[in-house]
């Protein structure tokens, strides 16, 4: 009797089981690659792993990336495969080309164009306030692109936006309790989602949301005047919806406390200055807690860092405060 080979992947049904895989210095992913470049005739070699996201993502070579993903998250690979086809070749950036995808012993791969350029979040902290604005005013221009893409024939996700996020309020508070955020800041939940209601007007035109837009998923490359963004990668959180939604990750993690930054940004996004008021700011604020990747601990104690923040009227002056900002046109 022959007998059975053994499984390249290991076991995995949620989060927990896959984690400490991942980050698992001794964990061998590689006969799971080199099995899918046999599968799609792709070189094999060199394969190279890349590090620091959700994903086990591999480079063959400087060409091409294969994309692993858990077995438990059948949608994000739906999302990430159907968009970045949906968006190739219509933004001011270049964004991945899909090659292949599949499944290898129920994990769900894309095998994708490797972009060209510098990882924004290795160089943001070291550029000149003159070249970080020039780079959100870009940041900008490139959301208002993708905002304006025709949905009218896509059907790679959800058109479900109001049962979304009344779903994410009524779990917004459990969400954080399950982080082990302590009571002091859980109790100011339900009324603060409440003062920054309405999230969005009723007659709100949907468009194509990254969900999840911010300096660890763009690229730059150096020009005479300095660097510029040059690449858009990783949509496994997209979504339809409002907006205003994709502000919200942007200002948390490159612009946190400096609202001068965040306000040229949305400004070149189209905004107004009488748009960059207080109401925004709490809506802002609100779309960050009702994020289902966001922990308010982290955010807190590792982001804000400021023992005197105690409300979340208060947090949310810290990281978004555009009334703080004089109203002003680029």
């Amino acid at each position: 009797m022959q007998r059975q080979s053994e499984p390249l992947l290991p076991r995995v049904t949620s989060r927990a089981d896959y984690v400490p895989l991942r980050e698992d210095i001794t964990m061998t992913w590689l006969p799971a690659m080199r099995a899918i470049c046999q599968r799609h005739d792709l070189p094999a070699a060199p394969l190279v792993r890349l590090g620091g996201g959700t994903n086990v993502v591999f480079a063959i070579g400087q060409e091409l990336i294969i994309k692993l993903f858990p077995p438990y998250w059948k949608r994000e690979v739906q999302a990430d495969r159907s968009v970045a086809a949906h968006i190739y070749g219509k933004l001011p950036v270049t964004t991945p080309q899909i090659y292949a995808h599949g499944e290898l012993e129920g994990w769900p791969y894309i095998v994708m164009s490797r972009l060209k350029g510098t990882y924004l979040i290795h160089i943001w902290d070291t550029l000149e306030y003159e070249n970080q604005r020039a780079l959100v005013i870009d940041l900008g221009k490139l959301l208002a692109s993708l905002h304006s893409l025709s949905i009218a024939d896509f059907s790679g996700l959800e058109m479900d936006w109001p049962i979304f996020i009344q779903q994410r309020l009524d779990q917004c508070q459990q969400h954080h309790r399950e982080k082990g955020v302590v009571v002091h800041w859980l109790d100011q939940i339900p009324g603060y989602l409440m003062h920054a209601s309405p999230l969005y007007p009723p007659d709100y035109t949907p468009v194509l949301l990254s969900a999840d837009l911010h300096h660890y998923h763009l690229l730059v490359e150096q020009e005479d005047t300095g660097w510029r963004l040059c690449g858009f990668f990783d949509f496994d959180d997209a979504r339809i919806g409002f907006y205003e939604y994709d502000f919200a990750s942007v200002g948390l993690f490159m612009m946190l406390g400096r609202p001068d930054l965040l306000s040229a940004f949305l400004q070149a996004y189209g905004l107004t200055g009488a748009d960059l008021n207080e109401n925004l700011t709490h809506r802002l604020m609100a779309y960050t807690l009702l994020h289902r990747y966001r922990d308010l601990n982290w955010i807190i104690e590792d982001l804000v860092a400021n023992p005197s923040v105690t409300t979340l009227e208060e947090l949310a002056q810290t990281i978004y405060g555009l009334n703080r900002v004089p109203n002003r046109i680029l």
